[in-house]
């Protein structure tokens, strides 16, 4: 008996702990996030029309190429296979107007990828969200080409977007701006196309936070706290208010960008305080200024940031009487 239980117990594999198994990698949860993608995505389509797929594959196809080539000629890992590329390159083509030349996707995507995302060293290394980045970069520089605003109508008519309305230290809604029920579908609405319908982009973060891929915390908050300075700075007008809160990208960006994890906060109370400065900078950016991008700023401010954060607010640990923070300043 203790012979073949010693023939046995060789056969046995034995690895370092933790000896854990989960579906949970790298490329299933950017799996996840490009199905989400899917719901803005479709929205977009049928409001503006197929230029929309031709936008998202060549995001998709240039963000990966560039990621696959600069790692192939330094002789590193592929990493392709993780989707987290895709994910950054379907972003980009859905963070442009339908009539953004389809160049500008590709400059875009190059500087995501290379700039922004591999010299830091890849995935997890980056500080701040590739795709962020990349569209802050397309408005400050390229801004010609890109911020041409179209009604998603037959003969293409330019038009301004509702935050050049409410910005600039204006406290009223002009007849102009398209009502909250237009501003929530998405219908004859100008601007980027994934942006357009809330109901969509609400739909993929009712997904993502079902599958645990986001801490509805952070969407939520941020959310919130545009629309409580909002509503205060507008003399508590709800019109006022939920214009702010339908327009723009803060719904877009709080579901699918403010929520990375390698560029966002990651301590508990960390994502509070990221997830409310977010909101602060937005709110402060649209009132005092009237030209969209201000949740992109707020983003790319918060992401560099976060470090510090972190750092302050990393969890007591048990035992302790203070954060790490507090103790290494003793």
């Amino acid at each position: 008996m203790s012979n073949t239980a010693s023939l046995n117990t060789k056969k046995l594999l034995h690895t370092p702990s933790p000896h854990l198994f989960s579906k949970r990698s790298s490329a299933w949860i950017m799996q996840q996030v490009l199905i989400a993608l899917l719901f803005p995505a479709v929205a977009a389509t049928y409001f503006f029309g197929w230029r929309v797929l031709l936008m998202i594959a060549i995001g998709i196809i240039s963000s990966v190429g560039f990621e696959y080539a600069y790692q192939k000629l330094r002789g590193l890992n592929i990493t392709i296979y993780d989707y987290s590329a895709a994910v950054t390159g379907m972003l980009i083509g859905l963070s442009l107007p339908v009539t953004a030349p389809l160049w500008s996707i590709i400059v875009g995507s190059a500087f995501a990828i290379l700039i922004v995302k591999q010299l830091p060293g890849g995935i997890g290394r980056n500080a701040f969200n590739p795709a962020v980045a990349a569209r802050v970069m397309l408005k400050v520089f390229f801004t010609p080409w890109i911020t041409n605003w179209v009604t998603p109508e037959p003969d293409v008519v330019s038009t301004a977007t509702p935050l050049e309305y409410v910005g600039h230290f204006s406290r009223t809604v002009p007849d102009e701006v398209p009502g909250l029920w237009d501003l929530f579908i998405g219908t004859g609405l100008g601007g980027n196309v994934g942006e357009t319908s809330k109901l969509a982009i609400l739909i993929g973060l009712i997904y993502l936070v079902v599958r645990g891929i986001i801490n509805i915390k952070i969407p939520l908050l941020y959310i919130l706290t545009v629309a409580v300075i909002t509503s205060i700075y507008g003399d508590y007008s709800f019109t006022y208010m939920m214009t702010h809160v339908l327009s723009g990208t803060l719904f877009f960006g709080a579901t699918y960008m403010a929520t990375d994890y390698s560029s966002g906060a990651l301590t508990p109370d960390g994502k509070t305080v990221f997830a409310i400065g977010c909101g602060v900078l937005t709110a402060v950016i649209r009132i005092v200024f009237n030209f969209p991008g201000g949740v992109g700023f707020a983003i790319l401010i918060m992401n560099g940031l976060a470090p510090l954060i972190d750092k302050y607010l990393a969890p007591r640990i048990y035992g302790h009487r203070k954060r790490p923070a507090q103790e290494h300043q003793l």
